[in-house]
C-alpha cells in the first residue's frame, strides 16, 4: 500500500464514519447509441475498488472512483479525467495494468505526459539534454486543477537497444521500427507512453526525426548519423518531434514551414537554436503568444510584430534571438527587428521571401501552441478507466496521417560534432 493509498484509508474511514453515502444513487438511463456503447467498453474492463470506497458508494462519472475519494484526492467526480491529460483519474491515482503511475510521478490534478526512451549503443542523452525539454514543459504557460502551471513531462530513458537489433538505417522506417517496439516496449505501458527510439538515420536519408503522424504515440531521433548532434540538438529534436506526437504542425496550424510570425521550434528557424526569453538564450519553446498576420510585401523592422490579444507588445518583447533565412538577428519580437540581419535598422518598409516559396506570401495569424496541444495520441494515449469521457473524443484519430508526414530538417553540416 503506498502513501497515498494509506492516507486514503484513514481520511475516508474517518469520513464513512459521519456520512451516509454507502447507497448508491442510481444514474439516469442514457438514451444516445453512443454514449450507452462507451459506457459498455469502460465497464468491460473492471476496475479494482480503491481504499475507501464500497461497491455500493456513488461513482458519478463512472471512473472507478467513488465520489467520497475523489473529493478526498481533490479531483473533479464529474470528469473522468480532471487535468485533461487523456490519463484517468483512476489510472493516475491507483494504477492500472501493472503500471503504477503515482509512483512514477504522475498526478490527477496536473498535466503528465510520459515517454519512454530507448536508444542505440552511444546514443544515450544525458540528463543536462533531457532537464532542457522537461524545463520546457514545467515553465509552459498551461493552467492545472490543482493552480500551479506547467505540464509535467516524464521523460524516461530504459533501456540501450543490443547492438544486434540497432539497425544502422530503419528502412522502411514503421516497419523497422516495430520490430524494436515489439521487443522493448511493454505493451502495459502503451495507453500512458509515448515511445521513442534513438537511432542513426531512417529511410536512407539525414532527417533529424519523425513522428508516426500528428498527433501520434511514436516518434523517433536520428542524429546518429551526425555523430548524435549536440546537446541541444538533441533537445530540440526531442521537443520537435515530441511536438508533433501532441498535435503540433511546422507552422502549428498547418504544415507552412518558416513562417517568421511562427515562433515556436517547431518551425525550422528553431529546432536547433530556440530562443532568447527575457534574457536567457537558447530556451526551447513552443509558441506562446499569438502573432498577427504579417505580409512579406510590407516588412517593417521598427514596429517588428503586432500581437493579437491576449498576448502583448510586453509578451513579444521578451522574445528575441530571432532567425529569419537561416540568420540569427538583433531585435525582439515587438520592434526594431532586424529582419533582414543587415545589422542596420532601416526605416524603409522592404519586401522579403522568409519561406523561400519565390511568392510574396500574407501568413496568417499564428497560435499559442501550448493551448492547442492534443494528449490523446492520435487515439492511443487514454487508459479504460476514462469511461465517460471516452464520448468526448475527436472524430478524427490524426491530423496527419503518418504515411503523409514528411521528414524533418536535417542536421546543418556545419553544427555537425
Amino acid at each position: 500500500m503506498n502513501l497515498l493509498q494509506k492516507s486514503l484509508l484513514s481520511a475516508s474511514l474517518m469520513f464513512l464514519g459521519g456520512s451516509g453515502c454507502g447507497v448508491a444513487e442510481m444514474p439516469e438511463a442514457e438514451t444516445a447509441a453512443t454514449m450507452a456503447q462507451e459506457l459498455a467498453t469502460a465497464d468491460a474492463v473492471p476496475l479494482p475498488l480503491p481504499v475507501g470506497c464500497l461497491l455500493s458508494s456513488l461513482d458519478t462519472d463512472k471512473d472507478g472512483i467513488c465520489d467520497i475519494v475523489e473529493m478526498l484526492l481533490g479531483t473533479n467526480p464529474n470528469s473522468t479525467d480532471t487535468d485533461g491529460d487523456r490519463l484517468s483519474d483512476y489510472a493516475e491515482s491507483f494504477g492500472f495494468g501493472g503500471i503504477d503511475l503515482a509512483t512514477l510521478g504522475a498526478n490527477a490534478r496536473k498535466k503528465d505526459i510520459f515517454v519512454e526512451m530507448d536508444y542505440y549503443p552511444g546514443l544515450r542523452p544525458t540528463q543536462a539534454t533531457l532537464n532542457r525539454v522537461i524545463t520546457a514543459f514545467a515553465n509552459a504557460p498551461v493552467s492545472n486543477p490543482d493552480g500551479t502551471t506547467g505540464v509535467t513531462l516524464h521523460l524516461v530513458v530504459d533501456q540501450q537497444i543490443a547492438a544486434a537489433d540497432a539497425d544502422a538505417d530503419l528502412n522502411p522506417v514503421w516497419t523497422d521500427f516495430d520490430k524494436i517496439k515489439s521487443k522493448y516496449f511493454a505493451a502495459s505501458r502503451g495507453p500512458f507512453f509515448h515511445y521513442m527510439l534513438i537511432a542513426t538515420r531512417y529511410d536512407g536519408g539525414n532527417s533529424s526525426g519523425i513522428s508516426r503522424g500528428i498527433p501520434a504515440h511514436d516518434l523517433v531521433m536520428t542524429l546518429g548519423f551526425a555523430g548524435g548532434g549536440t546537446s541541444l540538438d538533441q533537445a530540440g529534436t526531442i521537443m520537435h518531434e515530441l511536438g508533433h506526437n501532441i498535435g503540433l504542425r511546422h507552422g502549428g496550424t498547418d504544415h507552412a514551414n518558416f513562417k517568421p510570425n511562427y515562433l515556436s521550434i517547431m518551425n525550422y528557424e528553431y529546432q536547433f537554436y530556440g530562443f532568447s526569453i527575457g534574457g536567457v538564450a537558447n530556451v526551447l519553446d513552443y509558441s506562446r503568444v499569438q502573432v498577427a498576420a504579417f505580409n512579406e510585401l510590407a516588412v517593417n523592422e521598427g514596429s517588428g510584430f503586432a500581437p493579437v490579444a491576449p498576448t502583448t507588445e510586453a509578451d513579444l518583447a521578451r522574445i528575441s534571438g530571432l532567425r529569419f533565412n537561416g540568420v540569427s538577428v538583433v531585435g525582439n519580437a515587438s520592434t526594431n527587428t532586424d529582419f533582414n540581419g543587415n545589422g542596420v535598422l532601416d526605416a524603409a518598409t522592404y519586401s522579403r521571401d522568409f519561406n523561400r516559396s519565390g511568392f510574396a506570401d500574407v501568413f496568417p495569424a499564428t497560435q499559442n501552441d501550448w493551448t492547442a496541444l492534443l494528449y490523446d495520441g492520435g487515439g492511443q494515449i487514454g487508459d479504460p478507466g476514462l469511461g465517460l469521457l471516452r464520448s468526448l473524443s475527436r472524430a478524427e484519430r490524426f491530423l496527419t496521417t503518418p504515411e503523409e508526414m514528411e521528414p524533418c530538417q536535417p542536421l546543418e553540416v556545419s553544427r555537425m560534432p
